[in-house]
């Protein structure tokens, strides 16, 4: 949904993929033009993030280089339209944050 993200899976945090490894939840919050949207997901210990070009979050529990988080809450569809209509216009900023929690403390 959102193109041109400036880090990929293998670039993220390396405490964030440690977590994730071992199965934190991931707790993602997607902001453009004033609209946001929670997203939450599951870790998993096969995660590898060793994709070097982008991320993805699945409702499914595929994984591959890009997964970052899987059997989560909503996909693309799930988005506020709004949202989502703002996520495809070109030259759109979109801030995207990723929390490790496990229980309800964030790591």
């Amino acid at each position: 949904m959102a193109v041109g993200a400036s880090k990929s899976a293998h670039e993220l945090n390396p405490a964030l993929k440690s977590a994730l490894n071992d199965g934190a939840r991931l707790l993602i919050r997607i902001e453009c033009g004033g609209l946001n949207e929670t997203v939450q997901a599951s870790g998993s210990e096969r995660m590898t993030f060793s994709d070097n070009a982008s991320i993805v979050v699945r409702k499914s529990s595929y994984l591959d280089g890009r997964t970052v988080g899987i059997l989560a809450d909503k996909a693309a569809r799930d988005i506020n339209r709004e949202l989502a209509s703002m996520l495809r216009e070109k030259g759109n900023s979109v801030l995207i944050g990723l929390e490790a929690y496990v229980g309800d403390k964030a790591l």
